[in-house]
């Protein structure tokens, strides 16, 4: 039997709880959730809708904060960035930010430990977010990402039986985009000479 759906509601106790976890276990995470709350509110990490990262074809490509670039492969269950990577295990969650102060290092933290999954440039005008994203593993076939309403966005690209997908975590409003997306339909009709 097929599981149903993890709905927003859902998913935003599973990483609240997992949140007060990591806190506790790791002090970089506390320090980076404290410095981050503390400068844009208590309430800025919040759970946007959910992309289901189970069933794709490997790799989704997750970009956060527009110069920093991991890989989730579905078929090992695993995130991968240029100088770690990370299984994830059922019922893992998963924390991806960065350290304060910056250190030029994207972190996942979980239960399972603290991984440097790749670098940053931190003289870019835009770079992950101290507390940016979720990725959640709750079962072989339910595995889910979230942007946590993070400053700089994300952008996914990945390939489904679905088809192909990009999922833009825009941190701006609906009325002015931070993220601008240029699109550029190309024919296949044979050019006129």
């Amino acid at each position: 039997m097929e599981s149903q759906p993890l709905q927003t509601a859902d998913l935003r106790e599973v990483i609240e709880a997992a949140i007060v976890k990591l806190r506790a276990q790791h002090p970089d995470f506390e320090n980076s959730y404290d410095t981050y709350t503390q400068e844009y509110g208590e309430r800025v990490v919040t759970v946007n809708a959910p992309v289901k990262l189970s069933d794709t074809i490997d790799p989704v490509i997750l970009i956060l904060g527009r110069n920093c670039v991991i890989c989730y492969y579905d078929s090992k269950k695993e995130l991968r960035g240029s100088e770690g990577r990370l299984e994830l295990k059922i019922g893992t969650t998963c924390i991806l930010g960065r350290r304060q102060p910056q250190d030029s290092k994207l972190i996942a933290w979980s239960t399972d430990g603290e991984v440097e999954l790749g670098d940053y440039n931190s003289q870019a005008g835009t770079i992950p977010s101290r507390v940016h994203g979720a990725i959640v593993m709750l079962s072989e076939n339910e595995a889910y990402f979230t942007d946590l309403c993070s400053s700089s966005g994300t952008v996914l690209v990945g390939d489904s039986k679905g088809g192909q997908f990009v999922k833009v975590y825009d941190p701006g409003t609906p009325s002015f985009s931070t993220i601008r997306i240029d699109r550029v339909s190309m024919s296949r009709k044979p050019r006129e000479i």
